[in-house]
Parts: C-alpha cells; structure tokens; sequence
C-alpha cells in the first residue's frame, strides 16, 4: 500500500508537527510507503523531515518553493495558501501510483481537497481535520464579516463532500462537522497524541528548563506554555494573576511566541502584576522539561475555540503527570472530561473565580493534586497515547485499501 500524504509543513516547528512525525514514522513501520509533499519554507531552520522518516527505504517527498508569510496578514496568508494548493497537482499526478491521499487541514482546504478529489478520481480521500476553517476563524475575532463567513461555510460545506473520510479530533469536532451537514458514518474521532516513547516527567534536579532559569522549587507555578496566538485568551490570565496577586509564592510561566504576546506583556506590565514571568519559545525537545516544570497548567481559550480546534498540550502534559485548569466553552466534552474524570478542572471562559478558587485549592492541598495528576497520567496513557492513536490511523488505512 502506498499513501501520499499532503501535509502542510515539518520544516518550521507548529503545533501539529510532533504529531505528523510520529504518524509517518509508525505508518512506515507497519510497512506502508508514503511519499509526502509539503511546503519548501525559504530560510527555514530544520530540515525537510527528520531523519528517522527521511532514511526510511519506503519514504520519498516532494517540496513546493514557498515564501514564508505574516500570520497576522490573513489575505496574503490565505492567497498564498490558495496558490500552493495550485502548485501541488503536479506533485499529485506524477506520483500517482497511490492507493489513497491523506491530507492535513489548512485554511485552504476547499482548494486542496479539490484538487486531491480531481487527481485520486476513485481512490480514497481522508482528510485529518486538525483546525475547523472558518469556525476557528469567527471564534477568534479574525473573521468578523457575517458574508464572508457564509461564503467560507459554503465553501468548506462542499469540501467536505470531497473526502472518503474525515478524521475528528474530538467529539466536540464530530458534533460541528455533522451540525455542517457531514453524514455521521464519514467521521472517525481519533485525538491528537503525545509520544509515550519520548515525553514524560522529568525529575526537578534533572530538569534543564529548570537549571536554565535557575527556578525557584518552593514556588507553586501555573503554566502556559505554547502559540499566543488568535486562539489564546490573556485576558483571563491577567485577570486570574491579579486575583492572586497577594500570595508571593504564586507565579504565572508564560513560555512561547505569537501574535498575541507583545500587548500581553505590555498589559502585564501596566497592571503592576510582577507575578506574571515570560519565557521564550523553548526548543522541541525541551517539551518535558518545560511542562514537568509547572504546578498546574492553565490552558485559557477564547469562546467557541472548542469544537472549532482542541489544545494540542492536552495529551502532553498528562503524559508529564500534570494537572490542567482549562478556561473553555461550559458544557464542551472537552471541558467536562477534567471534571468527570478527576483529572483537572474546567471554568467558563470568563469565569476568573472559578479558575481562581480552582488553582487556590490544588495550591492548598497538595495530596490532592497529587492524585489528581496521578489519574492524569493513567488517563493521558489510555486515552492520548501514541501507541494507541496512530494504530487507529494504521487500521482506518487498512480498513480503507480493502
């Protein structure tokens, strides 16, 4: 069986990367061929895939020249998107002794998919649908215009009629792709996965985030660590660090880059809260490092996020036995999971007090958050795993060719 496999990019770090990675390494270790086509990033710091796919005897690629583009310029991005998923059908027909495409969600999927459905005629199409275009995109402010999104939901409604298959990240996902009119038997729910071979916790005297910042063991710290982006909300985060201001040993780690850092920064600062400490973009293999460093995890989301997308940190961090405070839509699967499962906790978006009183009780009992970050790491094991989830993609594969 050979698959190619139209994936956005693995030469810039994203979100999605370690997930790709680890999904190509084990569909070519149950001995599928893939050729894969991608972005060709210019000035891009990492190479083309890593070496563990790179030297695989069943793995062949394919790059397309592209210019890297100002997230924050959405027509410029989304223009450019369009013009790569043009550029692509020449990668398509001359590789064209696939038995199926598997094709990573962009903003521009209706073209992709489009151009995948034209080419693979009567193979199989599976489209992993990491980011719901336009949903994300009116949930975090970048779309406001009511005609623009009915165009784009149109759009996107009649791509979905393109693939064999779509592959949901949550069920929250199923629920808005069946409300956009996807039959219920076309959607396959497989989350996204950390590395049970890589990430877990590290020990604090063996931690190099640690040694690096020379952190401070007896401070409780509430972490966020990942893309400020559109998706991220600070507002609860400053809200949050000022409720607590009065207990010093209380820190907020904010670790990372994005659209949304430089007023985040510069709010922080305005408003006095010293409690407040920002790191930069740590390097991927300082994952388990940086989340074995934090007390709790605040993940804080802008309305309507879930469902549209699911944070990707999730798996990762119960994988490293932490215990995450989510600000998130009430009554999201994804939200009630921490709740049902005593594994964490889940507040409205704008719910300072709840996300408040939440980090105050894990701060006061310790034996609690103990055993709450014990069951997360049995449940992030069952749940969230890579051994789990890329067999699910290697049987849906086979399931398929038949």
């Amino acid at each position: 069986m050979k698959i190619l496999f139209l994936v956005s990019t693995m030469r810039k770090p994203n979100p999605s990367w370690h997930l790709m990675k680890a999904l190509m390494e084990d569909v070519l270790d149950a001995g599928i061929e893939i050729h894969a086509v991608q972005r060709g990033i210019e000035g891009a710091t990492l190479p083309p895939f890593p070496d563990t796919i790179l030297n695989h005897k069943s793995f062949s690629y394919s790059e397309v020249p592209c210019k890297p583009v100002d997230k924050t310029k959405f027509v410029k991005r989304y223009l450019e998107s369009v013009w790569y998923s043009w550029k692509i059908r020449k990668h398509i027909r001359k590789n064209n002794d696939y038995d199926m495409i598997f094709l990573q969600s962009s903003i521009t999927s209706f073209f992709t998919l489009c151009v995948a459905r034209h080419f693979a005629k009567k193979r199989p199409v599976i489209f992993n649908n990491q980011d719901m275009f336009p949903g994300s995109a009116i949930a975090n402010g970048s779309m406001p215009q009511k005609w623009m999104q009915k165009i784009f939901y149109a759009m996107q409604k009649h791509a979905y009629k393109k693939a064999t298959v779509i592959t949901a990240i949550s069920e929250d996902m199923k629920v808005k792709l069946m409300e956009q009119g996807v039959p219920e038997e076309k959607i396959r729910v497989i989350v996204n996965w950390y590395d049970d071979s890589a990430v877990k916790e590290v020990a604090w005297e063996e931690n190099r985030f640690v040694e690096k910042y020379n952190l401070s063991e007896d401070k409780f710290y509430v972490q966020y660590a990942g893309t400020m982006g559109t998706n991220f909300n600070p507002e609860i985060i400053l809200d949050t660090a000022q409720k607590l201001k009065e207990y010093s040993d209380i820190e907020f780690q904010m670790i990372g880059n994005g659209v949304r850092r430089n007023k985040f920064e510069k709010d922080a600062k305005e408003r006095g809260l010293d409690n407040i400490v920002f790191y930069p973009l740590q390097s991927q293999d300082m994952v388990s490092d940086v989340y074995s460093t934090c007390s709790v995890c605040l993940i804080p989301l802008k309305r309507g996020v879930i469902g549209n997308s699911v944070p990707s940190k999730a798996g990762l961090l119960m994988a490293c036995r932490r215990v995450i405070v989510n600000s998130v839509d009430k009554g999201s699967d994804y939200g009630d999971m921490f709740e049902r499962e005593k594994i964490g906790f889940s507040a409205d978006i704008d719910d300072v007090d709840k996300i408040s009183n939440d980090i105050l009780y894990l701060y006061n009992n310790p034996r609690v958050l103990d055993e709450y970050a014990d069951r997360a790491k049995v449940y992030g094991a069952a749940e969230y795993s890579r051994t789990i989830n890329t067999k699910k993609y290697v049987e849906l594969f086979e399931e398929i060719a038949k």
